[in-house]
């Protein structure tokens, strides 16, 4: 595949916002593309994500929602307006572990 190829099809993935819903929190991205409409894609973090021992911060949920995002447009890619749930898989996939700090607890 040539430079220009490639660069054509370039998919650029911006976060939108988020809020809270009844089943969890929805992030939402804008993709667009060369010569593309920009499609919407929503990917929705279960409330349990949030809590517990394991549980994932405010903070880092939008960068697994990309991350996630980011594979799915490299792998597949993503036609229409989506939504996807995030699975507790997910979240141990695109998960970022400081150093030094397990990533389950040991026992």
């Amino acid at each position: 595949m040539t430079a220009g190829i490639m660069k054509e099809n370039k998919q650029n993935i911006r976060y939108i916002g988020f809020e809270s819903t009844e089943d969890g929190r929805r992030f939402d991205f804008s993709i667009t593309g060369s010569g593309k409409e920009s499609t919407r894609v929503s990917l929705v973090i279960p409330a349990p994500m949030f809590s517990g021992a394991n549980r994932i911060t405010f903070q880092e949920s939008a960068k697994i929602c990309y991350e996630k995002l980011r594979v799915i447009l490299q792998n597949q890619g993503i036609q229409a307006p989506a939504r996807i749930r995030l699975t507790g898989d997910d979240i141990a996939q695109f998960r970022h572990v400081p150093r030094g700090r397990p990533r389950f607890p040991q026992g």
